[in-house]
């Protein structure tokens, strides 16, 4: 098997530093599970797999918005700006939240 991978340059998505990676999935380990006061013969495989998919999609988000030019940024800043302007229409205020929330969150991501 053929280790084919663009670079950066081309559109493909930057290399992620795996140990980082498993840094940030024993956090979330920690974190979720209360990690030493309950063993982990006893939270088993099954959940720091979990834990080790939570921080791939994390490091995937965190490339994604790394690659986006400023342009690209402003402008999706600007369609979030315009959805929650619309969400006043949102009969449901669970769905009004929810919506809001994740607009503001992502313009957070996007400024910072």
């Amino acid at each position: 098997m053929t280790k084919t991978t663009a670079s950066a340059d081309g559109g493909a998505m930057p290399k992620i530093d795996r140990t980082a990676l498993m840094t940030r999935a024993w956090a979330i380990f920690r974190q979720t599970y209360r990690y030493p006061e309950i063993k982990f013969s006893d939270i088993g495989r099954k959940c720091f797999a979990w834990a080790l998919r939570q921080a791939w999609i994390e490091a995937r988000a965190a490339a994604q918005l790394a690659a986006l030019s400023a342009t690209a940024k402003v402008d999706r800043i600007k369609v979030l700006e315009t959805t929650i302007a619309r969400a006043d229409y949102i009969e449901s205020g669970a769905q009004w939240k929810a919506t809001t929330t994740a607009c503001r969150d992502e313009i957070r991501r996007l400024r910072g």
